[in-house]
C-alpha cells in the first residue's frame, strides 16, 4: 500500500508544489482531519510525501479537467459550458457523459465543441451568472480547450459519474478532476481556488460551496454546525450549501458532487459503487472515505463557489417531490455505506442509533414516537415502514457486498428495489 502510495504522489504533488509557487500562495495551517475510518493515518507518511514533492517538482502548471455528467437538460448545460468556459484558470478539457439516446444533449456539446475550436471561447458567461460584475470579461481567442463526449448507457448518476471517471483514469496528461452538475454554474475562480490546495500533497479532494436556487431565488436554509462531520457511531452532515460564518478552508470527511475537486492519480485507488440505488444519493459519501482510507486529506473551501440551479428530474422515479423513494434511497444507501466503511463495534453503535434513534429524514423507533405525539395526523406509520424496508434492504446490500469481497468468484443476486 505504501508503494502504491509514493507512485500516486510522485505524478502530481510536484506539479502542485510548482504551480504553488510560480502562481498562487498556497493556504497554510489547516486543522488535521480526524483518523481515516478503518486506517490510522501516518505522520512518518505524510513528512515522507513532503519529501518527495520538494524532491521531483516540475515546470508546468496542472492541468485541469472538468466532469459534466448530464441528461436531457440542453438550457441546463449550456449555461454549466459558458461558466466552465469562463474560468479565470483555463480547463485543459471538458469532458460531458452524456446518455446514448439524448440527442439534444449532444447537440450542445457538438456545437460547443464547434465554437471553441474554430473561433476560440470568447466571452461565453452570460450576464445572469457573473456573481460579481465589476470583474472584467475574459476571453479565450484560439483557446483550442478540448471538449470530450463520452456515452453511457444505463441510467442514473452513479452510473454516468462511474463512466466519466473511467475515461478519465486513462487520462495521463491531466493532474486535477473538477466535477460539477449541468444545472449548476461555477464562478469565474472556482478552478483557481480550488487548484491551490493541491500545493500540499496531503490533500486529495477539494469541496466547495453551493449557492442553492429554488424557482430561480437563492434557497434559504437554516445553517449547519459543521459542515461535512461524520460522528464515530455513523451521522453523516453535509450542508456544503448551509456552512453558515465558516470563514477558511477546513477538514471535512465528505464532498458533495456537484462541486467538488480531486486528484487524478487517486482515479486508480476507488471505484464508483453501483450498489448504491437511486439517483446516486451518498455515493460522494462512499468515494471520501475511500480517499481517506488512503491517506489523504478532504478540505472544504467556501470560496471555491458554485451556484446550483436544481433542475427538474427528467425522470419520474428520480424527481425529489418523491418523498417515500427519497426516504428509502437514503435508509438504504446511508444503511450499506456505513456498514460498508466502519469498523465493527461502529458497525454496531450505527445499527442501534440508525434503527433505535433514527433522523427525520430516516425515522427510528424514538423519532417515530416523539412524530405522532408532536403531529398525530401526518402519515408517519408509512414514512417509518418505507424507511425501515429501506434500512433492512441496507443491511441485504452490504451481505451481499461482503460476499462478494471476500469471494470474488461468486455472484451476488439482484439488488435490492423500492417495492411499488
Amino acid at each position: 500500500m505504501e508503494r502504491d502510495r509514493r507512485t500516486v504522489l510522485s505524478t502530481s504533488a510536484g506539479m502542485a508544489v510548482e504551480f504553488a509557487e510560480s502562481h498562487l500562495t498556497a493556504r497554510a495551517g489547516v486543522n488535521e482531519v480526524p483518523p481515516s475510518l478503518g486506517t490510522e493515518r501516518s505522520c512518518e507518511a505524510a513528512r515522507e510525501r513532503r519529501a518527495e514533492s520538494s524532491d521531483g517538482r516540475a515546470r508546468r502548471a496542472p492541468r485541469v479537467a472538468v466532469l459534466i455528467p448530464t441528461y436531457r437538460r440542453p438550457a441546463y448545460l449550456e449555461r454549466c459550458l459558458r461558466a466552465v468556459l469562463h474560468q479565470t484558470y483555463r480547463p485543459h478539457c471538458i469532458v460531458v457523459v452524456v446518455r446514448e439516446e439524448d440527442e439534444e444533449s449532444k447537440a450542445v456539446v457538438r456545437r460547443f465543441h464547434a465554437e471553441v475550436h474554430e473561433r476560440g471561447a470568447t466571452d461565453v458567461a452570460s450576464p445572469d451568472l457573473r456573481p460579481h460584475p465589476s470583474e472584467s470579461s475574459r476571453h479565450f481567442r484560439g483557446s483550442g480547450v478540448e471538449i470530450q463526449m463520452v456515452s453511457v448507457a444505463l441510467p442514473g448518476p452513479v452510473w454516468a459519474f462511474k463512466r466519466g471517471i473511467e475515461a478519465l483514469r486513462a487520462r495521463a496528461d491531466i493532474d486535477l478532476v473538477f466535477v460539477t452538475d449541468d444545472d449548476a454554474a461555477a464562478e469565474p475562480e472556482w478552478i483557481e481556488r480550488g487548484s491551490r490546495h493541491f500545493a500540499d500533497p496531503t490533500v486529495g479532494i477539494v469541496a466547495g460551496r453551493l449557492i442553492s436556487y429554488r424557482d430561480g431565488r437563492p434557497a434559504i436554509s437554516p445553517p449547519v454546525k459543521r459542515v461535512g462531520r461524520l460522528t464515530w457511531y455513523g451521522r453523516y452532515v453535509g450542508g456544503f450549501d448551509r456552512p453558515g460564518d465558516t470563514r477558511g478552508p477546513m477538514p471535512v470527511a465528505g464532498f458533495q458532487g456537484s462541486n467538488a475537486a480531486i486528484r487524478r492519480a487517486l482515479l486508480e485507488h476507488i471505484d464508483v459503487d453501483t450498489r448504491v440505488i437511486g439517483y446516486g444519493m451518498q455515493f460522494e459519501l462512499d468515494l471520501a472515505l475511500q480517499v481517506r482510507r488512503l491517506g489523504y486529506r478532504i478540505l472544504f473551501d467556501p470560496e471555491c463557489r458554485v451556484h446550483h440551479f436544481e433542475a427538474p428530474r427528467p425522470v419520474p422515479e428520480e424527481a425529489r417531490e418523491d418523498l417515500a423513494r427519497l426516504i428509502y434511497t437514503y435508509s438504504h444507501n446511508h444503511t450499506y455505506l456505513m456498514l460498508k466503511h466502519l469498523p465493527l463495534l461502529r458497525k454496531l453503535a450505527f445499527l442501534l442509533y440508525f434503527f433505535v434513534r433514527g433522523e427525520r429524514r430516516s425515522l427510528g423507533l424514538a423519532t417515530l414516537f416523539w412524530a405522532m405525539v408532536c403531529s398525530p395526523r401526518s402519515p408517519w406509520r408509512e414514512a417509518a415502514r418505507v424507511a425501515f424496508r429501506g434500512k433492512w434492504h441496507g443491511i441485504r446490500t452490504y451481505w451481499r457486498w461482503r460476499n462478494i469481497a471476500r469471494n470474488p468468484e461468486r455472484c451476488c443476486g439482484r439488488l435490492p428495489i423500492m417495492d411499488s
